[in-house]
């Protein structure tokens, strides 16, 4: 049916694929109540809409590690984090709007970027800022725009927002006038082309220490999309796992120990040297 409809009436099946890919794309939100480690919750009323904030520790006196809103099972692993980030001395601050709807939404990438800056604002500059999959995207994108961070962590991160649609186009088998068309409304929704939001554009005006991790075996967003961001970040190290997949390395505390390593200081990963004949990625 899904392939009749996209042959017959492609403008509906790409309104359709666009509804079933924010779905897809929807971030759950934040750990909840982590065993040890007491939270603190408010309401941020930002320009009209509505954003839940919880912290660990206390962001005031503590330097602090800004999360954004994760999937579901990204949320549940994060809560890991959350306990060593803490024990080692630092605050948490996630966040997650409260509800979409499809009068209101642009981009779940775009509105989780403009609401991490709007949680920078009011919290002041973070020690760290940590996103993965989707919220490793708006990380970057954040970053370019001024979040003030002195560090960040990339894991599993999408560099090629045009590539991540094409991916859905094809697992959904929509065909490609049907992609066109989803391509052409997506940007008419936020207002600008997605190659304008392509890692190699924006990452080196990002100057920060930065630690990328990408599985080599991740099936979701491929390692070529976290090895682009270690080389056109300017002051990016490449962390590369095997066979742990898309959340898995979330879920390996190998990883998390490196990870909690490079904010306290140390060389972790590798320096990846970028080269003029591979300026967007591997292929």
């Amino acid at each position: 049916m899904r392939r009749l409809t996209s042959l017959l009436a492609p403008h509906h099946a790409a309104r359709k694929g666009l509804l079933q890919l924010d779905d897809e794309a929807a971030l759950a939100g934040y750990p909840r109540h982590i065993e040890g480690c007491p939270e603190h919750q408010e309401t941020l009323v930002l320009r009209g809409r509505r954003v839940q904030m919880v912290s660990w520790g206390d962001p005031r006196r503590q330097p602090y590690v800004l999360l954004p809103p994760l999937d579901a099972t990204g949320r549940d692993a994060m809560a890991a984090w959350v306990r060593a980030l803490t024990a080692s001395g630092y605050a948490v601050v996630a966040f997650a709007r409260e509800g979409r709807t499809a009068t209101t939404q642009t981009s779940t990438l775009l509105d989780t970027t403009g609401d991490m800056l709007e949680v920078g604002r009011r919290c002041g500059e973070a020690a760290a800022v940590i996103g993965h999959s989707l919220g490793a995207m708006s990380v970057v994108l954040a970053l370019h725009q001024g979040l003030r961070a002195k560090q960040a962590i990339l894991v599993s991160a999408q560099a090629d927002p045009r590539a991540a649609l094409q991916r859905f186009v094809d697992r959904s088998g929509m065909g490609p006038r049907v992609g066109a068309r989803m391509l052409a409304l997506l940007e008419s929704r936020i207002g600008q082309g997605l190659d304008a939001l392509q890692a190699h554009r924006i990452a080196p005006a990002i100057g920060i220490p930065v630690l990328v991790v990408h599985d080599l075996l991740d099936d979701e967003v491929p390692w070529d999309e976290g090895e682009r961001f270690a080389r056109h970040l300017t002051a990016a190290r490449l962390l590369t796992t095997l066979d742990l997949g898309h959340h898995g390395v979330l879920n390996e505390p190998v990883v998390l120990r490196d990870c909690v390593r490079f904010l306290q200081g140390e060389a972790i990963g590798d320096k990846v040297v970028s080269s003029p004949n591979l300026p967007y990625g591997l292929g």
